[in-house]
């Protein structure tokens, strides 16, 4: 429902000095402050009000002062948007108001409730700007309200009413004072516990972000980008028919038998090397490794968002992928043979078990790029009728 003007004035004034790089909790603090703000002016002048009307001369002069320098700093900050002088400056007024009427009141007892106004101001910084922060504005007012007393306890024998001891106006200044401790106290504990909570509430989120992260990463090592995203929103089978889809294994020839007198550790570190470098020959051609199976390597173009001529790529890849095992720094001096078989076709694929899935293809075209690569000669890339078509021409 749209904002009428009554209601968008204040929203309005609200936002006075926000920015929209604020992050949420400046913006309520900035708005706490402009709603204080108001709310002091309004209550200020109803307490004029009642004073005009049950006192035969009230000393209105300090409040008009004060409402002034209230406004006036606030059409400051709206135009500067400088929130902390603001904030001192505004709850610094709010302090010391309530203290000056006190001390030009003639009687006391009548104006000592104006020490429970001057405790908005540790409290509002409080809110504002921190618990620690308002440390030294309670400080202030505990000195205030001492200094309040003091002054009251030298008028009596002047306007206070013979029947006002000392003893009244120091136990009326204890009430007050211990009443706002208490109230300042109980405040300052929940803030404080509520800023640690958010803080440990934060690092919370941020392990947890840096979690869903690392698990992302390792689902992504697993399933194709596209893939891993549905298996996220869906719970069901996850099976496609692909019409046209290029198929490649590539077996390391006799790899088990060279292997044999190579102590393990050394074995699976030149294999994962050699993978990686297929990983990112693989990668580079916008292909999708499918999985390995010992020293055999699966690769499938056309899946997904795979290149629009995954058959010229799936060439290229065969090509780099003998020349990987012609470079002595990856074969550590070792004479190593691809047998490669490619094949393309229609397939199925999709996602096989639950706790531990893998994405996997099926059909003919499958069958086929495994036997031409079995079935091939050491260091040969075999094809079948349908990719040498495509690139006969190439």
């Amino acid at each position: 429902m749209p904002d009428t003007p009554a209601l968008s004035l204040p929203r309005r004034l609200l936002a006075a000095g926000s920015h929209p790089d604020d992050n949420e909790e400046l913006s309520l603090r900035k708005a706490l402050l402009v709603l204080c703000t108001g709310l002091i002016s309004i209550a200020l002048a109803l307490w004029q009000g009642i004073h005009g009307i049950l006192e035969p001369h009230p000393q209105l002069l300090v409040p008009m002062l004060f409402q002034g320098l209230l406004g006036g700093n606030f059409l400051l900050y709206r135009h500067k948007g400088n929130f902390p002088p603001f904030c001192r400056t505004q709850f610094g007024l709010i302090l010391l108001f309530p203290f000056l009427i006190l001390w030009g009141h003639g009687d006391f007892i009548a104006a000592a409730g104006l020490l429970a106004w001057a405790l908005v101001a540790p409290v509002g910084i409080m809110l504002c700007i921190g618990p620690r922060e308002s440390l030294p504005w309670f400080g202030a007012y505990l000195c205030l309200a001492v200094l309040g007393a003091g002054a009251g306890l030298g008028g009596l024998q002047g306007a206070t009413p013979p029947a006002i001891t000392s003893a009244s106006i120091v136990c009326l200044v204890a009430d007050l004072v211990l009443v706002a401790c208490v109230l300042y106290l109980l405040l300052h504990y929940g803030i404080s516990t509520k800023g640690k909570t958010r803080e440990r509430l934060r690092e919370a989120h941020r392990q947890l972000h840096l979690e869903q992260e690392h698990s992302e990463r390792l689902l992504l090592n697993i399933l194709p980008a596209p893939i891993a995203a549905r298996l996220k929103e869906q719970s069901g089978t996850i099976a496609d028919g692909h019409p046209e889809v290029v198929v490649m294994f590539a077996d390391i020839v006799n790899y088990t038998r060279i292997a044999s007198d190579m102590p393990p550790k050394k074995v699976f570190e030149l294999l994962n090397r050699i993978f990686c470098r297929f990983d990112e020959l693989t990668e580079e051609r916008g292909l999708e490794r499918i999985k390995t199976i010992g020293d055999g390597y699966m690769v499938a173009g056309g899946l997904n968002a795979h290149p629009h001529e995954p058959h010229a790529a799936a060439a290229s890849l065969a090509i780099a992928m003998q020349s990987t095992l012609r470079d002595p720094a990856i074969t550590d001096g070792l004479e190593l043979e691809l047998r490669i078989g490619i094949a393309s076709g229609p397939v199925v694929a999709g996602v096989v078990g639950r706790g531990k899935f893998i994405y996997d293809l099926w059909g003919d075209t499958v069958n086929l790029a495994y036997r031409l690569c079995t079935e091939g000669e050491p260091s040969a890339i075999q094809c079948d009728g349908h990719m040498f078509e495509r690139l006969r021409n190439t």
